[in-house]
């Protein structure tokens, strides 16, 4: 059975399914890197962009906070 919370856009009822809920930003952040090496920051802007434009705001914020970690991460 799906999980049930509560959505800003619907109450509380059955939502949609986030990032936050399926990812592990640690994880992802490596993930990107192993992918994307150093074009890593750009490729969680992209995702980031595109979640925006897509109109999901949770996973936007996810992207953001990836984009976030990432330059911290490759700067170091």
């Amino acid at each position: 059975m799906p999980k049930k919370f509560h959505s800003s856009h619907s109450g509380i009822g059955y939502g949609k399914l986030t990032l936050w809920e399926l990812a592990d930003p640690a994880a992802t952040v490596q993930a990107a890197i192993e992918l994307y090496g150093s074009d890593a920051a750009t490729a969680a802007a992209w995702c980031a962009l595109t979640a925006n434009f897509d109109g999901r705001e949770d996973d936007y914020r996810f992207w953001c906070t990836i984009f976030s970690k990432l330059g911290n991460e490759l700067r170091a």
